[in-house]
């Protein structure tokens, strides 16, 4: 089948020409009429619908209150003093305690000299009973008296009779009072009295002889 040729047209024809210089305008009947036909009018009720859903838009994150930035003020090093650091604290290590030294109850004798009783005599004469002035002597020798890890013989002396003599008791050692016993009487004859005699009985008469001398110068 033969193409048909297209006419070819030559010259000027109102009923082919046509404007191409101006865009399509969107007023044009046509586009106007279209717009209407896409998008129909919302209804009263619609409107009402569309403005309940919309939800006002609230920002993703939350709204952090602002802080005023301060800035610190720079310490000057010679005002940092280091703190003082504490001295170890010395440990007293505390001290042995000794061995408590075992006492014995010890009685002491010592018999009254005859020439310290020709003073004590001439003291009663003034008014001074002799067995007060004994006692005075004794209490100062027991005072003094510490026994010593030396035995001593009874010194030989004339002696007045032992009922007028001095008499009391004091604690002490008891390893003394046992080596004494030990070297000086192993059959354990005597008594512990009798160990010390020696020692105390020499102390008791010069404690006697200062004491009858004080009150003899207060008396004179």
């Amino acid at each position: 089948m033969a193409r048909k040729k297209r006419p070819n047209i030559q010259g000027h024809n109102p009923d082919y020409s046509t404007n191409f210089t101006s865009p399509r305008e969107g007023t044009s009947t046509f586009a106007a009429g279209a717009s209407e036909r896409a998008s129909p009018a919302q209804t009263p009720v619609a409107n009402e619908v569309d403005a309940a859903l919309q939800v006002p838009e609230q920002s993703s994150q939350p709204e952090t209150p602002e802080v005023e930035e301060t800035t610190p003020t720079p310490v000057e090093p010679s005002t940092l003093d280091p703190a003082p650091k504490s001295k170890p604290v010395a440990t007293e290590k505390p001290a042995r305690k000794s061995k408590i030294e075992e006492k014995r109850e010890t009685r002491l004798d010592a018999a009254v000299k005859v020439e310290q009783g020709a003073k004590l005599d001439a003291l009663e004469g003034q008014g001074l009973a002799a067995r007060d002035v004994i006692i005075l002597a004794g209490r100062r020798a027991t005072a003094r008296f510490e026994l010593k890890a030396k035995f001593v013989e009874k010194p030989e002396a004339d002696r007045l009779p032992m009922r007028e003599g001095y008499h009391t008791t004091k604690r002490l050692p008891a390893s003394i009072l046992d080596d004494l016993r030990e070297k000086h009487d192993p059959l354990r004859l005597q008594s512990d009295s009798a160990m010390v005699r020696g020692q105390f009985e020499p102390l008791f008469w010069t404690c006697l002889d200062e004491v009858i001398e004080e009150l003899r110068q207060k008396k004179g």
